[in-house]
């Protein structure tokens, strides 16, 4: 889903992030921790989607499916 954002700022990916989990009637953190530990590798950082956009989007997603081959 994020491959195809066509735009990139802070503000988009917490808008997506939050239409994700209503649509899984999940609270936006148990959507944003998985990825700020992808990102991070920690559960504290910066705001999340800030830190998203400044890592840049291949950067980012290349993170977060490093992190899901991880996964057990």
């Amino acid at each position: 889903l994020l491959e195809h954002s066509p735009t990139w700022s802070a503000e988009h990916l917490e808008s997506w992030a939050r239409f994700y989990a209503e649509e899984r009637s999940e609270k936006l953190g148990k959507v944003a921790q998985p990825i700020r530990a992808a990102l991070c590798g920690t559960l504290t950082s910066p705001p999340i989607f800030e830190v998203m956009e400044a890592l840049g989007k291949d950067e980012a997603l290349a993170r977060i499916r490093d992190a899901a081959a991880a996964a057990p």
